[in-house]
């Protein structure tokens, strides 16, 4: 791809496009994402490692990003969706610098989020009774009712406002700062500045992309509570089970259908390959 910084404007319904593209793009893939969905789903096993695990999984999102995306260019161009193509974003050292920076740089900003909830619900919260719940060895169901009972009168908007202003510009940076790492090689910091401008510039798109994602999540959570409903009065503990398998398996949808969709925006905001666009177009378009 050659490197030249152009920002095109997208529409509403661009944006919209974008997800039903991205999902055209899955149904293209095939069965061959079982395979990227299974590499993804091992590397969301870090979290499971206390501290450390979670940190690295954030660092190394950006570059499973950027895999991602990697993928879905090989789909739109119509070449097989190789569970390879996912660590691509490793390969290169000097890419690999960069993008763990843009992890270290999601890291630091949801820091500061969070940092941000605690100091807003501090106040707020009767200390002694929290340590008091959080200092039980065994989780239980009245634990889980104690600690209801502890943030029952707390007042989470101003928080919650507060930590999504601090994240908001983080989460702008980075999305576009991944493909311009990956694909154009571009240095970090410019990449994060320029990914900024771009999601300012195309703001209508995203609030069409915004919406679109969130109406397809809220039909799947209500269907989802519906399933896991069903599947606890049926089954007992084998549908907890279950219910957790179907869990884990719509978490790793929604992770490519995102992956597609960022894709498909990339070509579309930042044109510079006249066939890529064409085959984004034409996944768009079904």
């Amino acid at each position: 791809m050659a490197q030249k910084p152009n920002i095109s404007t997208a529409k509403f319904s661009d944006g919209v496009s974008w997800l039903t593209g991205g999902g055209n793009l899955l149904a293209r893939g095939g069965p061959a994402l079982i395979r990227v969905a299974l590499v993804l789903w091992l590397f969301s096993m870090l979290r499971w490692i206390p501290i450390l695990g979670a940190i690295a999984l954030i660092v190394i999102s950006p570059a499973l990003t950027a895999g991602m995306l990697n993928v879905f260019r090989a789909v739109g161009r119509g070449e097989p969706a190789q569970p390879s193509l996912l660590l691509a974003g490793f390969h290169d050292p000097s890419v690999r610098k960069r993008l763990l920076m843009l992890g270290l740089f999601l890291l630091i900003g949801l820091s500061a989020a969070l940092a941000v909830l605690v100091g807003w619900l501090a106040p707020q919260v009767d200390a002694d009774a929290l340590n008091a719940v959080l200092s039980e060895s065994e989780a239980s169901a009245g634990q889980a009712q104690r600690l209801f009972a502890v943030f029952q009168d707390v007042n989470w908007f101003g928080g919650v406002v507060a930590a999504a202003l601090v994240l908001a510009p983080v989460l702008g940076g980075l999305y576009f700062s991944v493909p311009l790492v990956f694909f154009w090689r571009w240095p970090a910091l410019t990449a994060v500045i320029w990914s900024f401008r771009a999601l300012l510039v195309n703001w209508l798109a995203f609030l069409g992309f915004g919406l679109a994602m969130f109406g397809v999540l809220l039909i799947a959570g209500l269907v989802f509570g519906l399933i896991d409903q069903l599947l606890n009065v049926a089954l007992g503990g084998l549908g907890q089970m279950l219910s957790q398998l179907v869990s884990m398996i719509l978490s790793l949808f929604f992770q490519l259908l995102i992956g597609a969709a960022q894709w498909l925006s990339f070509v579309r905001v930042f044109p510079v390959d006249s066939d890529e666009l064409q085959q984004a177009d034409d996944s768009i378009r079904g």
